[in-house]
């Protein structure tokens, strides 16, 4: 099953890099997770603001590469927001990698403990833009798809 997820999250990341021909605007952390949060039914519960250093930690990406951030998580589940801002293209390649692991992660904790979960973290989606790399796992990826297609 972890290679199955391995070779799912490879397939998205092609499928990201694919798009890259077209320049896109970086993410604004703040701006865009404002707007991701108030898209009505993407996700089941509020989501609970985590700080950059802890968020950094979490996440395993060095802080002092990120310039800015806006970090979500549940408190009683799988689903979350991160957008994170970088000095780089390449310090943003490098979070993309650590917010997959943090996806396959938390696949592995959740499998036995919350199976309900399970779901939401197979339609995950970590998309970089530019310099700038988001994280979504949410209930219903519709109104999410809508906010990165507007």
């Amino acid at each position: 099953m972890k290679k199955l997820l391995s070779g799912l999250l490879l397939f998205s990341l092609c499928l990201s890099l694919a798009s890259c021909g077209k320049k896109e605007t970086p993410f604004s952390p703040a701006q865009d997770a404002a707007a991701l949060l108030d898209a009505p039914g993407a996700f089941s519960s509020p989501l609970t603001q985590i700080d950059q250093s802890t968020a950094c930690v979490l996440y395993g990406i060095d802080e002092g590469t990120v310039t800015e951030s806006a970090v979500y998580g549940s408190t009683t589940g799988a689903e979350e927001l991160a957008i994170f801002a970088f000095s780089s293209e390449e310090d943003a390649q490098a979070a993309q990698a650590q917010l997959q692991y943090r996806v396959e992660d938390r696949t592995e904790e959740l499998r036995d403990y919350l199976p309900s979960e399970l779901p939401k973290l197979e339609q995950a989606l970590v998309q970089i833009r530019g310099s700038s790399v988001l994280l979504v796992v949410a209930a219903d990826q519709g109104p999410v798809n809508d906010f990165l297609e507007g």
